[in-house]
């Protein structure tokens, strides 16, 4: 007995797991050649800026976002940031860490973007059909409630949408999770795993560990009909969301990010 249990320790702790990419620490210019953008910004140039780490925990600079008092998705400059990156070549599973700072004023009112994986193409955000890509961004909602957004194919399981964690939509994008809180005023780890779906099956799988616990994990997914599909890379995203003034900022305010890493851990 005490051989067998001291075997399946070591195997344990034999488990690794090989970082593919990691961010660069943040440089006062061109601080983004080694994510690999794919194509320009979508918006955002204004927005982003390097500075002093928020709570001085670090010497290093980071990230920061700037949302302008009554931003929303359809409003104009200093609204937050988008643009698509690809770091690494494509794969089926990737493990996308990082870790988020929200500004002590942050108001969440409804809801808002943050950054996640893609795969396929560059259309599965705004309402566009799910068909030929996909898409897990994170959102904030009211209260800092925590979501992975998802664009995902239509062909899901029949129980899809019975599931507790899952608030479906299926024209603007599902709701999977509000199973953690954002805080503000500290900073925090956010880490999604995606396995794609063999092609014909339901057996796509999304992980999310939140601060180290894992705070989901949803099975029986399709996140593709098609093998030409991939995760592609990082789908950074952030913004004050929705289609109208009600879900804007009422201040001037700013999240920070740092830490950003890919890698094959849980796949």
């Amino acid at each position: 007995m005490w051989y067998a249990w001291s075997l399946l320790l070591l195997c344990l702790s034999t488990v690794t797991s090989t970082t593919l990419w990691k961010q660069k620490r943040f440089q006062t210019s061109s601080f983004l050649d080694d994510w690999k953008l794919d194509g320009d910004h979508d918006f955002g140039d204004e927005s982003m800026a390097l500075v002093d780490d928020p709570d001085g925990s670090s010497s290093n600079k980071v990230l920061r976002i700037f949302y302008k008092k009554g931003s929303y998705s359809g409003s104009g400059d200093y609204r937050g940031a988008q643009f698509y990156s690809r770091p690494i070549s494509p794969r089926t599973c990737l493990t996308l860490d990082y870790k988020i700072y929200f500004a002590e004023n942050f108001d969440f009112v409804k809801g808002g973007k943050l950054p996640g994986l893609w795969g396929g193409n560059q259309e599965c955000s705004g309402g566009r059909n799910a068909d030929e890509c996909f898409s897990t961004r994170y959102m904030w909602r009211s209260r800092g409630d925590g979501v992975v957004y998802a664009y995902i194919p239509d062909n899901q399981k029949s129980d899809f949408c019975d599931r507790n964690e899952v608030h479906c939509n299926y024209d603007y994008g599902h709701d999977i999770g509000r199973t953690w809180v954002f805080k503000t005023g500290q900073w925090q780890r956010i880490r999604q795993t995606v396995k794609l779906n063999s092609v014909g099956s339901k057996n796509g799988a999304l992980t999310v560990r939140f601060n180290r616990n894992k705070v989901l994990q949803v099975k029986d997914l399709v996140f593709r009909n098609s093998n030409n599909i991939e995760i592609e890379g990082i789908f950074f995203s952030t913004f004050f969301a929705g289609g109208s003034s009600s879900w804007a900022t009422p201040k001037d305010t700013y999240t920070y990010f740092k830490d950003f890493k890919l890698s094959d851990r849980g796949c």
